[in-house]
């Protein structure tokens, strides 16, 4: 039997009545600055809008929560404090805190290879150690973007996860060198977990961290097929309205994500890094501590923030802050705790669209308004939305379109000029861009973009927002013809993800086909370079000059190689 919940609310509840979603379950007092926190909610509080659940926690109890929008159109049932949501990569804390759990109790160590458990590793393994493997500095690739380029259906296989983890033929980078996030070491701790205790991350989790901590609406969902109670279904905005968006696996890989949860048993979890009933307060350090580098410094996730175990850690507005985000299917969660006031905010939604990490920060800022200081990324929309548009010429424009090309990150963006109007190009995606002058424009109202280099031509892209700046180099624009991309044609294969990429010239386009589906096309994008979504493509040659293969760079995967087959 579970024990007690260890929060102690005030709750009271209002009768819903069909087309009134203002009539909501509220725990807490609705107050000023609760009020002023409805208001950042007020788009979801309709009854034809999915939405969010919010809670604020104050000295460990729960100070105002409530839901915004429906849990499900299809039934009519509203979003509540009790509403179970999926919070996707929140649930990586959880995984940390099990982790931690059994190497206080001697099963493992931090400083362990992760080849000691998981053997069928490769030999690079040996120097990726479970300190690396929970910080995201592992260099581990990414199993979920390691399938996107098999071109399978994934149902959700541990097993088939496992697979291709182990597969995988090198890392990213060296161990310790570098920042990226990626899935895979989290789905390795869960199955060392049931290597060392013979008991699944779910079951786990419930005895030695959910009950104990009366958390009775929390799971690892181990089977996505089961009915949840209370549960509230993923959408994502559809021309005029919405469709359900539910994940295409039928059964869940735990430990990168697959906690549902409510805000109100979130709240317990957030106390227990107050009282570390679970765990202790030397656990809870290790979580909250930044990773260090091989070289020393601090594994830096964003201007003001690096990763410790499952957490960000960093500050926010001058205030120290722990904090994380979670994406999956239809659900977008975030949450935001800060240790010196203890006070946190957690938003978990059920739309696509909904922007948690934002809703989030708007209202600490309500209720942490006196404590902080000027919040700097209001302050750079504002002087951005400010600034006087100016005109740019057509000859401006056309010397600025071109394809910039960041190689550390493996990404590639393009500009293209119509007339005297230049747009930021993704797919059949085209973004304006305002300008400001001096080769600077507005992308929407958070970012803007800036040309550098000598004479008419700039030679880099800056992307600047309110936290970070990434600097593209131009890369040399080409234009093929059919003749021309019937050179690339042909069937390329990698034994790593056990998948044949095929080539096909249709038309004027270098179209991509995998397991005989239609993937889209290939776009040329500099000499022997195509980009496809957010995915780059590098062609390779031998000494002669004949096309031997590709590397895929996408994001969290980096350096995959395919090999050309003969035909």
């Amino acid at each position: 039997m579970r024990r007690p919940a260890l929060l102690i609310t005030l709750t009271f509840t209002v009768t819903f009545t069909p087309g009134d979603v203002r009539a909501q379950h509220i725990i807490g007092e609705r107050d000023v600055r609760a009020r002023r926190a409805d208001s950042v909610f007020q788009h979801f509080d309709r009854t034809d809008s999915p939405g969010c659940a919010l809670g604020v926690y104050q000295d460990g109890g729960i100070l105002y929560a409530r839901g915004y929008g429906m849990a499900s159109l299809e039934h009519g049932v509203a979003l509540s404090p009790r509403s179970v949501l999926d919070v996707g990569s929140i649930s990586k804390q959880f995984t940390a805190m099990a982790m931690l759990i059994l190497e206080k109790e001697g099963k493992l160590s931090l400083d362990d290879p992760i080849r000691k458990y998981i053997p069928e590793m490769p030999a690079y393994a040996d120097k990726i150690t479970w300190r690396r493997a929970l910080s995201q500095t592992s260099g581990l690739r990414d199993l979920y973007t390691m399938m996107g380029q098999s071109g399978r259906v994934f149902r959700g296989d541990t097993t088939d996860a496992l697979r291709i983890i182990t597969r995988s033929a090198e890392p990213n980078y060296e161990p310790g060198a570098r920042y990226l996030y990626t899935n895979s070491g989290w789905i390795l701790a869960a199955q060392t977990i049931y290597r060392l205790t013979g008991k699944t991350l779910a079951e786990f989790a419930e005895e030695r961290i959910f009950a104990p901590l009366g958390m009775r609406d929390t799971r690892f969902l181990d089977d996505a097929s089961r009915v949840i109670p209370n549960g509230a279904e993923g959408y994502a905005p559809r021309s005029g309205g919405y469709r359900l968006a539910r994940s295409d696996y039928d059964g869940a890989i735990l430990g990168a994500g697959a906690v549902h949860t409510t805000v109100e048993d979130f709240g317990r979890w957030l106390n227990n890094y107050e009282t570390g009933l679970v765990g202790g307060r030397d656990i809870i350090e290790k979580m909250t501590t930044a990773t260090l580098l091989n070289d020393g410094s601090p594994a830096t996730s964003g201007a003001t923030s690096a990763y410790a175990m499952g957490l960000s850690v960093g500050t926010l507005r001058g205030l120290r802050v722990v904090s994380h985000g979670g994406s999956w299917a239809g659900y977008r969660g975030h949450f935001l705790r800060f240790p010196d006031q203890r006070f946190a905010v957690a938003t978990f939604c059920n739309l696509t669209s909904s922007g948690p990490d934002t809703l989030a920060r708007q209202v600490a800022g309500i209720y942490l308004a006196n404590r902080m200081q000027l919040d700097s990324a209001a302050l750079w929309i504002a002087m951005l939305q400010s600034a006087p548009d100016a005109v740019a010429s057509a000859a401006e424009v056309r010397s600025l379109s071109g394809v910039w090309r960041n190689v550390e990150r493996g990404e590639v963006r393009r500009t293209r000029a119509s007339g005297d109007t230049l747009f930021l190009v993704s797919g059949s995606q085209r973004t304006r861009l305002v300008p400001l002058g001096s080769m600077r424009f507005r992308s929407g109202s958070r970012t803007e973009i800036g040309f550098e280099g000598d004479g008419a031509t700039a030679s880099r892209m800056v992307v600047r927002t309110s936290g970070d700046d990434v600097t593209y180099t131009r890369a040399d624009t080409v234009s093929l013809t059919p003749r021309q991309l019937a050179e690339y044609a042909g069937a390329y294969r990698n034994d790593e993800v056990e998948t044949t990429h095929h080539w096909r010239v249709e038309k004027d386009d270098l179209v991509l086909y995998v397991n005989d589906r239609r993937f889209g096309v290939l776009e040329p994008s500099y000499k022997d370079g195509f980009t496809r979504g957010g995915t780059v493509i590098d062609v390779q040659r031998d000494g002669r000059g004949r096309i031997t293969g590709f590397l895929v760079e996408s994001g969290r995967v980096r350096h995959l190689r395919f090999t050309r087959e003969r035909p």
